[in-house]
């Protein structure tokens, strides 16, 4: 039997073209943030000294790849573990992904990604705290206040436009708890829109999340599902050595809601501020964070709480820092906030008590 070989032009082709599919420009990049200190705090006249992971930035390792498609498009995956470098275990919900997890497509409209999701909201409130490594840290107002659920949902679907005059779109859209056996259809069902805009030195966000929560804790397949709506404008201007930013949070239709519930979706009806500024050196060796805010429970004055924090980091190389930092929250009779870690809730507080705290501690970005 005769074997016909392939001219050797078409054998170089099909060898140019089988290297340019196994080849395609790709990467995965491992990184993480260790955050580790010593907090201090008295609550009603009760003293803790403790050791705290993920004070001013949530301890994770992560993985973020992209792979090149050709014509402008790329495939796209980012998944983050948030961990307590203290002692070790996963924090969160022990899910081993817990913070990000999602798959999707870049391209000249932008991007879509499916997965485990942060929220417009919560890239507004990251933003807006001023923080070195941009998120929510100890000492932010925000930080003592912002309900979790609507600032990461799971089982979602977001899209990053490309900015166009200044204007940046940000839209997500997910199914709660996605049909779980024993709780109702569409609990935790969650649809926001975002834009951002930018021109020099001055930003500013407006954000909308409509939420379905059911207004108890105990849930069943027949428990009443309503929807809660949250608003949140923000704005910030960059001044060199000082940027000063503001935001405000109005969240309405609570319902009976009388305290956060986060495995029902559920928030009372509230509005809170926080007020921030960012001072730092020319070299950005050193910087200070101050921080304001209030909340404002809007069914019970005695609900209110006023949150003060100062926090200075100092750059000790490109990757490590030093902070110390010490902040206030204080309660009225049925307010129960504590000084909150970026990490999670912070000491436990009982309803009308004050905290009072000190920090130092230490980070490292690998």
């Amino acid at each position: 039997m005769k074997v016909r070989h392939a001219p050797l032009p078409a054998l170089g082709i099909v060898a140019a073209l089988t290297a340019s599919s196994a080849f395609a420009q790709s990467s995965v990049t491992l990184y993480g943030i260790l955050d580790t200190a010593i907090q201090y705090a008295n609550t009603g006249g009760h003293t803790t000294v403790r050791e705290d992971s993920s004070s001013v930035a949530p301890t994770r390792w992560g993985l973020t790849g992209t792979e090149d498609l050709g014509g402008g498009y790329a495939a796209v995956f980012k998944l983050e573990n948030g961990f307590n470098i203290n002692n070790g275990t996963i924090s969160g919900n022990g899910a081993l992904f817990n913070r990000e997890a999602w798959v999707g497509i870049r391209g000249p409209f932008g991007q879509v990604q499916l997965g485990n999701n942060y929220t417009p909201l919560f890239t507004t409130y990251a933003t807006y705290s001023l923080g070195s490594l941009n998120t929510l840290g100890w000492g932010n107002a925000a930080n003592n206040y912002v309900f979790v659920p609507a600032a990461r949902t799971a089982n979602s679907i977001r899209y990053v436009s490309p900015t166009i005059a200044g204007f940046l779109l940000r839209a997500l859209y997910a199914r709660g708890t996605n049909g779980a056996s024993g709780a109702p259809a569409s609990l935790g069902d969650t649809a926001s829109v975002g834009v951002n805009f930018r021109a020099g030195a001055f930003s500013a966000d407006a954000d909308y999340l409509q939420q379905r929560f059911a207004p108890t804790a105990t849930i069943t397949t027949a428990s009443s599902v309503q929807a809660g709506r949250y608003y949140l404008f923000a704005a910030s201007y960059d001044f060199g050595f000082i940027k000063p930013s503001a935001l405000y949070e109005i969240h309405r239709n609570g319902g009976n809601v009388t305290s956060a519930i986060s495995s029902a979706y559920a928030s009372p009806s509230h509005d809170f501020y926080e007020v921030n500024a960012l001072i730092h050196d020319a070299g950005w060796a050193s910087s200070v964070l101050v921080s304001f805010g209030q909340y404002f429970l809007k069914s019970n004055g005695n609900g209110d709480s006023t949150s003060y924090g100062v926090r200075y980091e100092y750059q000790l190389s490109k990757r490590s820092s030093f902070y110390v930092g010490i902040a206030e929250v204080r309660n009225r009779s049925k307010a129960s906030f504590s000084v909150s870690d970026a990490g999670g809730p912070g000491i436990p507080v009982a309803a009308g008590q004050n905290i009072t705290s000190g920090i130092a501690g230490i980070i490292h970005k690998f």
